[in-house]
């Protein structure tokens, strides 16, 4: 297990201003999919319903804000979904397991970015199916609002780096006071040999 208060005050500093750091950049991230991704998605959603007059045709007014709000509360949860597994791995990012993050760090770095994302929209594509609307398509950050797109485009991705690079660095000075620890405790003693008197 890799303690902080076992790594030497240099690296010990940097990684807790590395973990703050990218807490800060994660929050960002985190409010941005609270707070926009649902609105352009139903933006997405409108022009979907627009483009197509013929299905649009056969719902009523009465079955049209009622879907609409159907297709709304489906963003909202898919939404949702992608908030509580961001809050789940910004936890893990922040603790204090740093062996058991090492393993996890490739996983969540694929996990933080648009693809992940973007992918919000397929619950809402299977509503708009059923009514012979076409898909919809966020095709990237920019689409959700600036703000999102600096954040995974430049400051996220720096920031998790430097944060992955001592986070490894931290392990690896782990691992080799354990083995200097256990080699020094392995040590042989030597046999005392009776004196012939």
């Amino acid at each position: 297990m890799i303690k902080m208060a076992s790594l030497d005050p240099g690296l010990q500093r940097d990684l807790t201003e590395a973990k703050a750091d990218l807490a800060r950049h994660g929050i960002v991230i985190l409010r941005a999919v609270e707070t926009e991704l649902v609105p352009a998605i139903i933006s997405r959603v409108k022009a979907s319903m627009a483009s197509s007059p013929k299905s649009m045709a056969k719902i009523d007014e009465d079955q049209l804000d009622e879907y609409l709000e159907k297709l709304r509360r489906t963003s909202e949860k898919s939404t949702q979904q992608l908030r509580d597994l961001y809050v789940r791995l910004l936890a893990k990012l922040g603790g204090e397991q740093l062996g058991e993050l090492v393993k996890e760090l490739d996983g969540i770095e694929q996990l933080i970015k648009w693809e992940r994302i973007a992918k919000t929209v397929e619950p809402v594509n299977e509503r708009l199916a059923e009514k012979g609307f076409g898909p919809i398509y966020l095709a990237g950050p920019y689409d959700v609002s600036e703000s999102l797109a600096i954040e995974l485009d430049q400051k996220w991705p720096s920031s998790f780096d430097r944060f992955k690079a001592l986070i490894r660095g931290a392990a690896s000075q782990s691992t080799k006071s354990e083995e200097q620890g256990e080699g020094s405790a392995k040590a042989p003693r030597t046999k005392m040999t009776p004196r012939k008197g």
